[in-house]
């Protein structure tokens, strides 16, 4: 029985020039750095294990990683992924890759195909705290992810996600309370428009 893993391709299975040939010839497709066969589905494990070819094990998926895994956002150009404080590794990250260190609690990280990533709402919670102000995705586009992270994780409303933003340290906590204050109405929007279930809308192809 094959897995997620065995269905996502590297330069490790094929050369990369094979499978540049492939994607031109539409046997396969991108997902990260990684290929899919054709009939393979878009779907979360895919690119999940997608998203751990470009990190060591311990890493976890994160802010618009993590969203992307999810279905809710586009691919990020630069994957964030995070480790826990003190835990150490001789391996190489990709360039691709924006590593940072954090303490994570258990209720924080869940697993996908045999992949770490932060829940929904701390996914929500951490892009509240660490999106700038100044750069992309922009508030509007912002309000609504954090709507469709809550959404997916099947949150009706942003009361966990207020509190998670005052636990523990106080960074930037007064900023995303300030930005769930603005959630609440595409959240309910996201509720009355939908099947029962998450949105999940396409995932761009590069």
């Amino acid at each position: 029985m094959t897995t997620p893993r065995d269905r996502v391709l590297t330069v490790n299975d094929l050369a990369l020039a094979e499978l540049y040939g492939a994607r031109l010839d539409g046997q396969v497709f991108q997902v990260a750095d990684s290929w899919c066969v054709i009939d393979e589905i878009d779907g979360c494990s895919s690119r999940a294990v997608a998203a751990s070819q470009l990190v060591p094990p311990r890493a976890i998926a994160e802010q618009l990683t993590a969203a992307w895994i999810y279905g809710v956002a586009p691919e990020p150009r630069r994957h964030q992924f995070c480790v826990v404080i003190g835990a150490r590794t001789t391996a190489l990250w990709s360039p691709r890759a924006q590593v940072r260190e954090i303490v994570r609690t258990p209720d924080d990280v869940h697993t996908i195909a045999g992949v770490r990533i932060t829940t929904p709402l701390r996914t929500a919670v951490d892009l509240a705290r660490y999106t700038p102000t100044s750069t992309s995705p922009l508030t509007n586009d912002l309000t609504l992810l954090l709507a469709r992270l809550l959404h997916y994780g099947q949150f009706t409303d942003v009361a966990a996600a207020v509190r998670l933003c005052k636990r523990g340290s106080p960074a930037h906590s007064t900023l995303a309370v300030a930005r769930f204050a603005a959630v609440s109405a595409p959240l309910s929007a996201l509720r009355h428009s939908t099947e029962p279930g998450p949105p999940v809308p396409p995932v761009s192809r590069r």
